[in-house]
């Protein structure tokens, strides 16, 4: 459990910096935040056969962390860095196919429209400028692979071996990753958003923090 507590001050360490423009603080102390969580998904016990995918989406996560640090011209490896998060997540996510009853289809429908909607607000964005163009195709495939990924976590909760607490805290978790990667998409490719910055890693931190502690709870870890 300590290393949460260690997340939390290197998080927040972060989040003053980035409140700040301080990045050159920003280069320890971000990958420092994810580093301290796979620390406690590790001590905990987290590399065990039911959980280890996840434990691998976030070694993903923390080279994508450190590439999105870097000049511009580094972002796509950072996104890769992040779909491959997301597919690991996903993988987590399922070790089965996922029930099918009227709540699934409905969840599934109504993350299906907001994914597309989000799509949509960023392609109508990127296809104002020839260099943003270019990226629509990696935004599609990472916005479906999130909007999947948010669709599973919260698919946990008519999946029988899961708690009803372990499921909400991945749910939340996830949909606080989305927002944290929507709102990263319209501040870096599109125009600024006022607070992007802070919303950007505030949403990020705890989303990764809550899905984890999920994951953990579930399998008796935590």
């Amino acid at each position: 459990m300590i290393w949460f507590g260690v997340m939390a001050i290197f998080a927040v360490i972060d989040w003053w910096a980035v409140s700040r423009q301080r990045l050159a603080i920003r280069y320890w102390a971000k990958p420092g935040a994810l580093l301290a969580l796979i620390l406690a998904f590790t001590t905990l016990g987290g590399w065990q056969e039911a959980t280890r995918w996840f434990g691998i989406g976030l070694l993903f996560a923390l080279f994508g962390d450190v590439a999105l640090l870097m000049p511009r011209r580094y972002f796509l490896f950072g996104l890769l860095a992040f779909l491959l998060a997301h597919v690991a997540y996903i993988i987590g996510f399922n070790p089965t196919p996922p029930p099918v009853r009227v709540e699934t289809l409905v969840a599934t429908a109504i993350l299906g429209v907001i994914t597309a909607m989000g799509f949509r607000q960023l392609a109508r964005g990127l296809s104002q400028r020839a260099e943003t163009t270019v990226l629509l195709p990696a935004v599609m495939i990472y916005t479906l692979a999130i909007g999947i990924m948010t669709l599973s976590a919260w698919l946990t909760l008519w999946r029988p071996n899961w708690p009803l607490s372990s499921a909400l805290l991945v749910g939340l978790g996830a949909t606080l990753f989305f927002i944290s990667d929507w709102t990263l998409a319209n501040h870096r490719l599109i125009a600024p958003v006022k607070l992007g910055g802070i919303i950007v890693i505030v949403t990020y931190h705890l989303g990764q923090a809550l899905l984890i502690a999920g994951v953990l709870h579930q399998a008796g870890l935590l």
